[in-house]
């Protein structure tokens, strides 16, 4: 787990690509510039996934992740991944990925969960679709951190109801709301991880790519690096 009054930033670029690797590069390079952590991406079998080909256009191939694996480390940034199926985990394996995410609706899925936890690389949780309030944690393991999420896109901030981080087992937030308010909100209750959508146009309206709206831009995100060391410069 990620040590109290460190602050990490996760900028998840997908579907906010528009299927382009042009954009990836893009959009990783901003990410970079305006202080994330993390640029993450997400793999999976769109028809499997959504059981329709709406989304085909933002799938991204084994190769396709190859190169775009290569471009962060050639830029300094950490390229991380929500995985759906085993197959895309083994992929990941082969680049040897130090960070994997499961997506709040994957959570269920147990046989690519304990795979995932298995191989005892940094594991990031979401619980956004899951009753974490009768059911507790659904996994175990000190490689695991639990995000607080809404599953909405965009969430209301009068959805959240943002824990105590401190007292909690959760150890960050995926904030799906407009803005950055709820993530510097969630880091001064002291959430150490904050994962939120990125994008070069907020304003674009594609209706398999809903995550525009709750985005953070370049302009966000250096904000909110900036205001969240403050803050856990303060509670340090």
């Amino acid at each position: 787990m990620l040590n109290k009054n460190n602050l990490k930033i996760i900028a998840e670029i997908h579907p906010q690509h528009h299927g382009s690797m042009n954009e990836i590069k893009r959009m990783i390079l901003q990410c970079k510039i305006n202080g994330a952590d993390i640029v993450k991406v997400q793999l999976y079998d769109s028809k499997k996934l959504f059981e329709n080909d709406e989304r085909n256009y933002l799938e991204i191939t084994k190769n396709e992740l190859t190169d775009i694996n290569e471009f962060c480390k050639s830029n300094d940034i950490e390229l991380s991944a929500s995985i759906f199926d085993l197959k895309r985990v083994d992929w990941c394996e082969e680049l040897k990925f130090k960070t994997y995410k499961i997506a709040s609706r994957s959570v269920e899925d147990k046989e690519l969960c304990q795979k995932i936890i298995s191989l005892n690389k940094k594991v990031i949780i979401s619980l956004g679709m899951y009753d974490f309030q009768k059911l507790g944690k659904p996994y175990e393991g000190n490689n695991i951190d639990y995000l607080y999420c809404v599953s909405k896109y965009p969430a209301s901030l009068k959805d959240i109801e943002m824990p105590d981080f401190d007292n909690s087992f959760f150890n960050g937030y995926s904030d799906h709301t407009i803005g950055i308010s709820a993530a510097i909100f969630a880091i001064s209750r002291g959430a150490n991880i904050i994962e939120k959508h990125f994008s070069n146009n907020k304003s674009m309206n594609i209706s398999t790519e809903m995550a525009h709206v709750c985005s953070m831009d370049g302009n966000d995100l250096k904000l909110l690096r900036n205001i969240g060391e403050s803050i856990k410069l303060i509670q340090s």
